[in-house]
């Protein structure tokens, strides 16, 4: 008997487990992956896919002067012998050669140095990565497409409109934040401010890159991009307000003290790319207008959080007392950057 009924059992079982499945994956709070996609799809939103690193790089000749026989899809190399990236040209600019690695994600991101070349060029004497120009950024998470489908809009895109920017900008993949000030010099003026996929400051080629998609240079205003005619768009990156933190701590003395403040250093550091995740977003409690504000409060929790610290003084900023807001307005839009943090004894 149990030899006849143990594989319709085992059938019946996978049944189960299959139509409990199915209902998860309908309802968006608990979809995940291709079902989560569709979900998407129903309120137009789509996953943000992986993207291509782009660095700069420098090529020279035997006499130290940029080679000019480079040409568009000659391809490079990385000195990693274990598992190299691979580049190719995508463009020559007079400050350097542009190139795209081959590789979606952001690996390619950590990776300034000498490269070798792929195809052969005997006028070739040096090729090095001088800059990432636009960082790559992995495919989105399922936790991250899941808040933008439950966020509700209180807009439609339209007409040109804060929305329609928002979609213009976020259709933009190597874009990480924006900031969007519009009527910034008067009707038909718009102010983008933009940050990479790093979070750090949009770099010239990725500036270029976003103006001349939405309102080419050449033509402004006159609607050849994907800003409205008469829309005048000024795409720029943020102004850097760099910040050192000082302060002094007690340990129990048991892990060497240079351990524990590269700890802290960590910690702080990471405290600042959690705030740029926010730098783009306007607070829930206010209707329009940016706002971030670097606290001291939440430094020295994250100080006596490490092991080890028994107590710390709290922190100041730029040898001051205060917390730091961010000047967010017309004019200037700045970006919090740790300078340094330095250790009173």
């Amino acid at each position: 008997m149990y030899d006849a009924i143990a594989p319709v059992a085992k059938m019946l079982e996978l049944q189960s487990q299959n139509m409990a499945n199915s209902v998860t994956e309908t309802f968006t709070q608990t979809a995940s992956g291709e079902a989560l996609d569709w979900r998407g799809q129903e309120r137009g939103v789509s996953r943000d896919k992986a993207t291509y690193t782009r660095v700069l790089a420098k090529v020279t000749d035997d006499n130290g002067q940029q080679l000019n026989n480079i040409s568009l899809n000659d391809r490079f190399a990385s000195i990693n012998d274990d598992n190299p990236i691979f580049y190719y040209v995508v463009k020559i600019q007079s400050d350097g050669v542009l190139l795209q690695a081959d590789e979606l994600g952001t690996r390619p991101n950590g990776y300034i140095g000498q490269i070798l070349p792929v195809t052969p060029n005997d006028s070739l004497n040096w090729a090095e990565i001088t800059e990432i120009a636009v960082p790559a950024k992995n495919e989105e998470s399922d936790d991250s497409l899941r808040n933008r489908i439950l966020t509700n809009s209180d807009s439609i895109a339209y007409g040109g409109n804060v929305s329609d920017y928002k979609k213009m900008l976020n259709d933009v993949e190597e874009i990480g934040a924006y900031q969007i000030y519009p009527t910034w010099k008067g009707g038909g003026t718009v102010k983008l401010v933009i940050l990479n996929n790093e979070l750090i400051g949009a770099s010239g080629v990725l500036l270029s890159q976003v103006k001349n998609k939405i309102d080419p240079p050449e033509t402004t205003g006159q609607g050849y991009g994907l800003a409205p005619i008469g829309h005048s768009v000024t795409v720029v990156a943020p102004s850097t307000k760099n910040i050192s933190v000082r302060l002094k701590i007690s340990t129990d003395g048991i892990s060497p003290i240079e351990n524990i403040k590269n700890d802290i250093k960590q910690s702080i550091s990471e405290y600042f790319n959690e705030q740029r995740t926010f730098w783009g977003k306007i607070p829930q409690n206010q209707d329009r207008g940016y706002s971030l504000t670097i606290y001291r409060s939440q430094l020295l929790a994250r100080v006596v959080k490490v092991a080890h610290v028994s107590n710390s003084t709290l922190p100041t900023l730029n040898d001051e007392s205060e917390d730091i807001s961010m000047i967010f307005n017309n004019e200037i839009s700045e970006l919090p950057i740790l300078k340094e943090v330095i250790f009173d004894e």
